[in-house]
């Protein structure tokens, strides 16, 4: 358990910050993504929630601290799936845009796609303005909008590199420390 500080001499723990990760992926490559902002939640003891965005429950996001977008680029947008769960989340059985339910949350993306400059700065805009617009902060990686990679050529090969896996850890990392500073205090 981390511990938040000392109040008055008696050691407080803080309490752990849970961070959805819900993410779209046909190939793997953004599940490997997803998988590397899970393990870097886990570095600074936080709990990492793996889901597909199609099996996101109201729960699931209710619960959640911090909650970390993950699409390939289709069109130069997000995936289809997650276009259509951004949606439902507003309103439905989810509500989210009246109740507001998701204000103050932390909010990342990351996103996969074919070639350099295939549109994920694009796909990374997409989601975090759904997030912006639920009232959500922010969180980015150093110098960036969110944490990507480039899957196929002109790439030596294809799939996610150590460098990307590690810059969506790097993501995962922010995304939990900023929730736990957020929910715990400094």
């Amino acid at each position: 358990m981390a511990l938040l500080g000392f109040a008055l001499g008696v050691c407080q723990a803080a309490e752990p910050v849970k961070v959805l990760i819900a993410y779209s992926s046909e190939t793997g490559n953004t599940e490997k993504m997803a998988r590397a902002a899970a393990e870097g939640v886990r570095q600074v003891e936080g709990e990492a929630v793996l889901r597909r965005v199609t099996e996101v429950t109201k729960q699931d996001l209710e619960q959640a601290d911090a909650i970390m977008l993950g699409s390939p680029v289709h069109m130069g947008d997000v995936a289809a799936e997650m276009r259509a769960a951004l949606v439902a989340w507003s309103g439905g059985d989810f509500g989210f845009w009246r109740s507001r339910a998701l204000q103050n949350k932390v909010g990342a993306v990351f996103a996969t796609g074919g070639a350099p400059s295939n549109g994920k700065e694009f796909t990374m805009m997409s989601m975090a303005l759904a997030l912006l617009q639920y009232g959500m902060v922010l969180v980015t990686p150093y110098g960036g909008l969110g944490a990507s990679a480039t899957t196929g050529i002109p790439e030596a090969e294809k799939g996610v590199d150590e460098r990307e896996l590690t810059e969506a850890r790097e993501l995962g990392k922010r995304a939990a420390f900023i929730a736990g500073r957020m929910k715990n205090g400094p």
